[in-house]
């Protein structure tokens, strides 16, 4: 009637009664110690027994899905309840149930709080977006195939036990723009695994032990099914252990320590974005699983970019990619806003034409938009860059 959950407990010593909760650590310490007994465990269903209860849950659909129900077991770690209220749906549908289904109905089941520590990514690019040079497409590949291969080796060939489940952690370092981003954002639409992506102002606390709070609490809303933990700018979280002069330093470099540990029991794919390599715990990268370097775009990728980024609604035919890509050194990113703000300064052209029923984009447009994006960072763009195209670049600034 008004009071709190600690008085009703104090009242509740009254008479011989004992209420259960199901809490976390947080709820357990604003409680007086008084009226709290020892916390009680309870163990988690492990895989095989996951697995089980899908094969009982499923009924006779069980036969459509047997190739999937390990798999299934595997990304989605459910208790009986929900196990059971899930295949039952399932179960009562009228035709067979295919991969998709099942995955579709665990996914519905999931319920990810991330306390505002972290917002879940809308996936904007498909495989054929994201360019790379031959030996990172290499290493990309191999860690979709690592994910997808996590079930058989971990649980068919044995190294759950001494890997403890644990998923994969990457590192992709570049300069920005270079595509670190879209690929995590691919490897969420080729594996169909939801992306989150870690608000670090969020869980970067300054006061002592709240970091490891809050990433702990990022890391168990991540445990019930396999996520992507996007972690950008990593090097403000996972940055070098250094020389203890005071309190701080000490717990910075636990900080750290902790996230070598936590790393490791995530069952999901945990993804470090930097443009700082050097500035990581040299401990913390000898843990991960992969390292990508995503390098400038050579003149051929450059070419291939800008392909790839005009959008379809508008008649690029007059755009000369070959110089382009071979005159000015952008990053995917670069070129990507290049674009649009060509775009952007087309459509307020009134001397915009249209061929074929869609605006024509014009070299003028886009040089004086590269010439723009040198400006933003930094870099000194002359006319001979520019080539033949120069008098074009001149007359536009004039306009």
């Amino acid at each position: 009637h008004g009071g709190t959950l600690a008085d009703a407990l104090r009242a509740a010593q009254a008479v011989p009664v004992t209420v259960f909760l199901r809490a976390r650590r947080e709820t357990l310490a604003s409680l007086p110690r008084e009226v709290v007994q020892p916390t009680l465990a309870a163990p988690r269903l492990t895989f095989e027994e996951r697995a089980e209860r899908w094969r009982v849950a499923l009924g006779e659909q069980r036969a459509y899905v047997e190739d999937t129900i390990l798999e299934g077991a595997r990304r989605f770690r459910f208790e009986a309840a929900t196990i059971a209220a899930v295949g039952a749906g399932l179960a009562a549908r009228p035709e067979p149930i295919t991969r998709s289904d099942l995955f579709a109905a665990c996914r519905a089941a999931v319920s990810v709080d991330m306390n505002g520590l972290a917002q879940a990514v809308a996936p904007r690019f498909g495989p054929d977006e994201l360019i790379l040079p031959p030996q990172q497409r290499r290493q990309f590949d191999e860690i979709e195939r690592a994910m997808r291969s996590l079930t058989t080796v971990h649980f068919a060939w044995g190294t759950a036990r001494a890997w403890n489940e644990g998923g994969i952690s990457v590192l992709f370092a570049g300069p920005s723009g270079t595509g670190k981003t879209m690929a995590a954002e691919v490897l969420s639409v080729l594996l169909d695994i939801p992306m989150f992506r870690v608000n670090l102002a969020q869980v970067v606390d300054k006061y002592i032990g709240e970091t490891e709070k809050n990433l702990e609490r990022i890391f168990d809303a991540a445990d019930a099914s396999d996520t992507i933990l996007f972690f950008d700018e990593a090097d403000a979280l996972f940055g070098r252990r250094t020389e203890v002069r005071d309190a701080h330093d000490r717990y910075a470099n636990l900080e750290v320590a902790y996230l070598l540990e936590r790393m490791e029991r995530f069952k999901g794919l945990a993804i470090l974005a930097t443009n700082r390599r050097g500035d990581l715990d040299e401990a913390f990268l000898r843990r991960l699983r992969y390292i990508v370097e995503f390098p400038v775009p050579d003149a051929a990728e450059r070419r291939r970019i800008w392909t790839s980024v005009l959008p379809p609604g508008v008649d690029a035919g007059d755009l000369d990619v070959e110089f382009l890509g071979r005159q000015f050194q952008l990053t995917g990113g670069n070129i990507r806003s290049a674009v649009l703000n060509a775009c952007l300064q087309a459509a307020a052209d009134p001397d915009l034409h249209h061929r074929h029923g869609r605006p024509v984009l014009a070299m003028d447009h886009v040089l004086v938009a590269v010439k723009r994006e040198h400006e933003k960072l930094q870099r000194a763009v002359g006319p001979t860059q520019f080539g033949h195209y120069a008098d074009v670049v001149e007359d536009a600034r004039h306009a």
